[in-house]
């Protein structure tokens, strides 16, 4: 019987210590979120809200805005989406915060070309410390990496997805080799068009290319080919 007694009072003892370090935990995570609520601009709304959102000919756009007094932030939105509100696009957006930085990301679906949808990318990274946007090589440096790192990681995924075609017998490696491979996917360049993003910590390419109308390309290609993870 006390065997059990001691036991008991034990195992009360570990689920208090799991339960108070839970608490610490979420803490920790929720604290500096917190803290940075102090700093929107308007309480009521988040970090990013969709500022408009309207619907023509079937296509949705939402146009987000940073609740944040960061200089010129919300105005670079407005001239990236200005060209592609009134046609046949979709506009939508994702963002993040990771530690002291808020991370967003706008992504343009374009139907108007005469292949596949065209995408376009864009993203914001924003110190929430200072309210300054953080330019790519800040963004690297946060993660001790360099863009070399970073070009590496794409060259090797573009490898992939060349080789892998050529495996499946979609593409004839005597009739079209890897550069003529990455000529069809409108290539000016590994690190042409590169945005980052930082999700829950971890470091995110968005990279258009172009998708050709033939039925393979568009099957086999997905949405989550267009990011590249680079460090997480």
């Amino acid at each position: 019987m006390l065997k059990k007694k001691k036991f008991s009072k034990k195992l009360l003892i570990i689920l208090a210590l799991c339960f108070l370090s839970i608490i610490l935990l979420v803490y920790y995570f929720t604290s500096d979120n917190d803290d940075y609520t102090k700093k929107l601009i308007d309480s009521s709304k988040d970090f990013v809200y969709t500022y408009k959102e309207y619907t023509i000919s079937k296509f949705t756009k939402q146009i987000p805005h940073i609740n944040l007094n960061v200089l010129n932030v919300n105005e670079e939105i407005d001239n990236f989406v200005l060209d592609y509100v009134n046609d046949d696009n979709i506009i939508t957006y994702k963002y993040s915060i990771s530690n002291n930085v808020l991370s967003l990301v706008i992504r343009i679906i374009s139907f108007n070309g005469d292949k596949a949808p065209l995408n376009y990318f864009k993203s914001f990274n924003i110190n929430l410390d200072t309210l300054k946007e953080a330019n790519s090589d800040e963004v690297l440096k946060a993660f001790n990496i360099t863009s070399e790192d970073v070009l590496e990681k794409i060259e090797k995924q573009f490898n992939d997805y060349y080789y892998d075609l050529v495996f499946q017998e979609k593409i004839n490696e005597q009739v079209c080799n890897l550069q003529c491979f990455l000529q069809r996917r409108g290539f000016l360049g590994y690190m042409q068009d590169v945005n980052y993003y930082i999700d829950n910590g971890k470091l995110i390419v968005y990279k258009p290319f172009i998708i050709n109308s033939s039925t393979w390309e568009y099957e086999y290609f997905k949405d989550c080919d267009f990011s590249f993870k680079i460090v997480g």
